[in-house]
């Protein structure tokens, strides 16, 4: 059973698997540990987290790092009526890597 899921999300745009040349495109994903947080309508935005909240997600994200974990990540693409998930194909499989803390430099990590 996967540990995290997420049952529909839409692309905002379609995501081309080659270039013109016909060389295939590379893309970066990120993830960030975060507490789903109340919306704000007159800001137009999730409130902040609470500084314990932040303390538990920076805690997480050091133990993830130590332990060594990775996120395997599947996409596939949902078929209308069709209730086996196991039927879905797959449109992208690849691994979230939990960064260093301590020297994330945000984005000079590929």
């Amino acid at each position: 059973m996967p540990g995290f899921s997420r049952g529909k999300f839409k692309l905002r745009n379609d995501i081309p698997m080659i270039d013109d040349d016909g060389n295939p495109h590379e893309y970066r994903a990120v993830a960030f540990i975060q507490y789903r947080t109340e919306w704000d309508e007159a800001a137009g935005k999730f409130t902040p987290m609470t500084d314990e909240q932040k303390e538990m997600c920076t805690e997480l994200q050091n133990m993830m790092f130590e332990a060594g974990v990775e996120l395997g990540i599947s996409l596939t693409r949902r078929i209308p009526n069709e209730k086996d998930v196991r039927t879905f194909p797959k449109v992208a499989t690849f691994s979230l890597l939990a960064n260093d803390p301590a020297g994330y430099q945000g984005g000079n990590n590929g």
